[in-house]
Parts: C-alpha cells; sequence; structure tokens
C-alpha cells in the first residue's frame, strides 16, 4: 500500500477551494450586483444654450445663416489638423465641454488635451466627461481627480464589476459578458454648444499622428448650427442614462483626495511645458484647417440636408426591448439606395452573409461597390480580418472592388515636414460615398461588433462638395502605392496587385508574415463573428 500523496492532496484541495471560490464570484455578478457603490443619487444636467460670447462664437457665428435649420460641415482629415481643432477650440473655449469618448490615452496627446480640458475648467468653463469603461476602468483613479475639480464631472459608460486583475475581469467576462461586451464606441467634442467634431478618432497619440510606431488614417467632421443642437441633445441622453454613473461611484476606487487633483495638475502642466517647444506643437499651432476657420478664410459647406444619426443608449443593455433605429439602419438604407456607386472605408469590415448579400445585390442593379480595408499586415486586430476573409472571394466574383491599405512605412507628407520619422499605417476612418453625392462619416465599422452590440454615432448628410473631398480621400488611399487591390486572376485564384498599371507587381499570397497568415486562417474557424 503506497502512503498518501500529499502533494496531490494539496493541489486537489486547493482546486476545489478555486472552483468554489470561482462559482460564488460568478454568482454573486450573476444576481446582479451593482457596478457601483450604493448611495448614488443621480443628478440630471442638460448642455447650454448656444455660447453668445468667446471666440468660438464669434468665430463660427458669421459662417452660418440665421435660419436654425442649416449646418455648417468640413472634413478633417488630417491627424495634426484634429489635434489643433480640439486643443485650440478647448483653450477658446467660454461656456462648456462635452466630450464622448470610446478611448482617451494617458500619453502625450491625452495628456495636452487633458491640461486643456483642466485649463478651461479653471477658467469657470463647464466640463462633462464621459468615458466608456473599457477604457476607463484603466485610468479610474486618474479620472475620479479629475472629477473633484468644481467645474469638472466624470461619468462612465456600462462600467464593470471589477476594476484590475485578469483573474476576476475573466470571471466577470463569462458572468456578465452579455452585458460588457456592450460598448458605448460614440465620438464626440462638443464647445459652447457651438462647434463639434464627430467622426472616427479616439483620445490617443496614434490618432493625431504623434505615435512613432502606428499612426491611423482616420477622418473627422468639424459641425456648425443644426447637427451641433442634435449632437448636445444626444449628448444628453448618453450622459443621463441609467448605465452612466459617476466615476466617484464606482466601486473598487479608493477615495480621491485634493491632493490627487494637485499631483494631476503639476503631471499634466509639465507634459504641456516640456511639449510647448517640440515640433509638433509648434506646427499644429500653424495647422491650416485651424487658421483657416479661425480667420474665416474658408467658408463650411453649409446644407439644410444633414442629420445627427446616434444608437440608442439602451443598447448597451442585453435586456432592454423596442430600441430604436439607429445608425445601421439608416447608413445601410442610404447606401441600398444608391444607383450609380457606392464606395465604403472600414478598417474593420465583416459584412457577414446579410451584408455580403446586400453589397452584391447592389452589383446586380448595375452599381459600382467599391470597398476599403486593412490588409492583414496594416490592421490592428487581426481576428477581425480572420472574419472578413471569409467573404472576400464571394464579394470579388459578384464584382465587388476590395482595396486593402498597406502598412507603408515611409513617412507621408505630414510626418516628413514635421521631422517624426516614419511609422506603420493603418486604417481607422469609417465612411460611405453614395452617388458622388451623400457621405457618411462617423464611428460605424461594417461589422457585426456595430451593428449589435456597440453603441455608434455618426453624421449622413447631402453634399456633392463634400463627397467630391472624400471621394479625393478614398482615391488617394486606393492609390496602388497606399493600398493592394485585391483581384481573380484568369484562373480564379486571388491575387494583391500594387504598382503602376505599367508595371504592376502582383503577390499570390496574402501579404503578410507567414505567421500571422496562418494565425489568420486558423482563427476563421473559430465561432466568433458575431463578436467581432
Amino acid at each position: 500500500m503506497r502512503p498518501p500523496n500529499h502533494a496531490n492532496a494539496s493541489t486537489i484541495a486547493v482546486r476545489s477551494l478555486l472552483r468554489w471560490t470561482i462559482m460564488l464570484w460568478a454568482g454573486w455578478l450573476l444576481l446582479g450586483c451593482s457596478a457601483h457603490r450604493p448611495g448614488l443619487v443621480r443628478e440630471y444636467s442638460y448642455a447650454y444654450p448656444p455660447a453668445e460670447f468667446g471666440t468660438v462664437a464669434a468665430r463660427v457665428g458669421p459662417l452660418l445663416p440665421d435660419d436654425r435649420i442649416s449646418s455648417g460641415l468640413r472634413l478633417v482629415p488630417g491627424g495634426i489638423d484634429a489635434f489643433a481643432l480640439r486643443a485650440i477650440s478647448a483653450e477658446n473655449a467660454a461656456l462648456s465641454l462635452d466630450l464622448q469618448y470610446y478611448i482617451w490615452r494617458d500619453d502625450l496627446t491625452g495628456q495636452l488635451l487633458s491640461y486643456e480640458v483642466m485649463a478651461a475648467a479653471d477658467r469657470g468653463v463647464r466640463v462633462r466627461l464621459l468615458i466608456d469603461d473599457l477604457d476607463a476602468r484603466g485610468k479610474s483613479q486618474m479620472l475620479a481627480s479629475l472629477d473633484l475639480h468644481p467645474n469638472i464631472e466624470v461619468r462612465v459608460f456600462n462600467p464593470w464589476f471589477t476594476r484590475r486583475g485578469w483573474i476576476r475581469t475573466s470571471i466577470e467576462f463569462l458572468a456578465r459578458g452579455s452585458r460588457v461586451n456592450r460598448r458605448m464606441h460614440n465620438k464626440l467634442w462638443l464647445v459652447d454648444t457651438r462647434i463639434a467634431l464627430i467622426g472616427g478618432r479616439n483620445v490617443g497619440d496614434e490618432y493625431f499622428d504623434a505615435s512613432p510606431d502606428v499612426n491611423f488614417e482616420d477622418l473627422d467632421l468639424v459641425i456648425a448650427g443644426q447637427l451641433v443642437a442634435d449632437a448636445a441633445e444626444q449628448f444628453d441622453r448618453y450622459w443621463n442614462d441609467a448605465l452612466a454613473i459617476p466615476v466617484s461611484y464606482v466601486r473598487g476606487l479608493r477615495k480621491s483626495k485634493i491632493e490627487d487633483l494637485q499631483q494631476l495638475r503639476e503631471r499634466l502642466t509639465s507634459t504641456w511645458s516640456e511639449a510647448q517647444q517640440s515640433t509638433y506643437v509648434r506646427r499644429m499651432r500653424e495647422a491650416a484647417v485651424l487658421q483657416d476657420i479661425l480667420s474665416g478664410r474658408t467658408a463650411p459647406v453649409v446644407t439644410q440636408r444633414a442629420r445627427l444619426l446616434v444608437d440608442d443608449p439602451r443598447k448597451a443593455d442585453p435586456d432592454a426591448k423596442d430600441i430604436e433605429p439607429g445608425v445601421r439602419e439608416a447608413l445601410l438604407a442610404a447606401m441600398h439606395g444608391g444607383e450609380k456607386t457606392v464606395q465604403v472605408i472600414s478598417p474593420y469590415f465583416v459584412p457577414g452573409r446579410n451584408g455580403t448579400e446586400g453589397l452584391l445585390d447592389l452589383e446586380r442593379t448595375g452599381v459600382e461597390v467599391e470597398v476599403l480595408t486593412n490588409s492583414l499586415d496594416a490592421t490592428d486586430v487581426a481576428f477581425v480580418h480572420s472574419g472578413y476573409i471569409r467573404y472576400r472571394r464571394p464579394l470579388l466574383e459578384g464584382g465587388v472592388q476590395l482595396y486593402e491599405l498597406k502598412p507603408n512605412f515611409e513617412p507621408g507628407a505630414d510626418r516628413q515636414r514635421l521631422g517624426l520619422g516614419s511609422s506603420k499605417a493603418s486604417l481607422h476612418t469609417k465612411a460611405a460615398i453614395i452617388d458622388d453625392r451623400s457621405v457618411f462619416v462617423g464611428s460605424f465599422n461594417l461589422d457585426p461588433r456595430s451593428a449589435r452590440l456597440n453603441c455608434e454615432m455618426g453624421v449622413l448628410l447631402d453634399s456633392r462638395e463634400l463627397a467630391r473631398h472624400l471621394a479625393e480621400v478614398f482615391d488617394g488611399s486606393t492609390d496602388p502605392s497606399r493600398a493592394y487591390e485585391v483581384q481573380l486572376d484568369d484562373k480564379e485564384r486571388m491575387i494583391w496587385v500594387e504598382g503602376s498599371e505599367d508595371e504592376p507587381v502582383v503577390h499570390r499570397h496574402e501579404p503578410a508574415g507567414l505567421l500571422r497568415r496562418a494565425l489568420t486562417q486558423i482563427i476563421r474557424w473559430l465561432p466568433i463573428e458575431p463578436l467581432l
């Protein structure tokens, strides 16, 4: 008879204890334990009427007719221009800043914009900052410190119960995945209820052409007029929703002290001071689009045919009923109304069976469909690419033209001018052009996540001038020097073509490393498409 194995007995005991701990923790979560501390008294607040004073009001007001139905719009494709508009508009804010973001990084540009936000609050500007908790949970203590400022209020959307630790996070995801997997993907920068930026950009170096590693090709719309009033109304709807929790009531955070706010102020001030002599900030203040708008040299495109598309915030609640139609329904209706051309830019492109059939239906009726997405080597989410590749062949066989952005490492014109060197490019723009007339710009990707899980927003408008400007962006990004055109050769084999018409370069394997290609092919067989 062998003696008892005490090591095995201990292992069994530990495993049993761990199993019961996980079951109890998961059960606690499943029983509906709130993600916020008890005692929450919800306070509602609303956007101010448009400011009648200050630099923003003085510059924007004269650019629009006084009819209360027109909107002024301008595309902002450049990352430095996009950062400049946010920084200088905050610097000139006189009444309010309402800011809604999926991601706000604590890097150079994130800290510089945080500094401008705090400086505005110091001047008496009311600041409301709404951040999705998928990003906020990693910097909750910093946000709680910012919330101590008397003129700043921070709320997090759809908070997690756990704030840190991969084990507890994994358990919560298993227990509450249907809820925590639904995120607020909206992006809005609203100043004095007079001017706003809407589009695909979060706050972070890679969105503003300031990262040494990867920079996103992205797009904003700067808007004024009636669309701003609509944007303010949608912000209020999210801000006052039951899923928007004051950061001071989030569970798991220690109570912030005034010293924390002072330390944060000192850190942001130090970053701002050091950056003032940098080439990036100097060029930012010279940004052409900023000077054009502030000087009035370039008037915005004015139209009465523009509408804000916003998802119901209850889309983030898996138990909610009768969700109002939102971005997906309006955008697809516009696309299916196309008669000549539909051009789509979507960095994460997983059309699914229904979406693929819809695009093929357009081709069958004589509509020319073109799609620009990321190549495997350019994408920052290879999982999503695995969902896209299963629809690539049927789209090509049906006549859809597919372009995949290359991860160019050569510095673009802006980076050469700024002396920033080379970086990898990745597509992040979400946009569409229909019949050279209708334009969509927003946060919505053509993938299941945007369609069913995330809350999204964007602008749909009619303007041949803006459609022409966006078409120039599309043509530049699909140029053979910037993108591969995916084709089928005479033997129906998939090929990737770059270079000039006279000297084309043909790739017979997907242009990416062997390991990345292999992993993507393996992932494509996993049943994860609804989450992509």
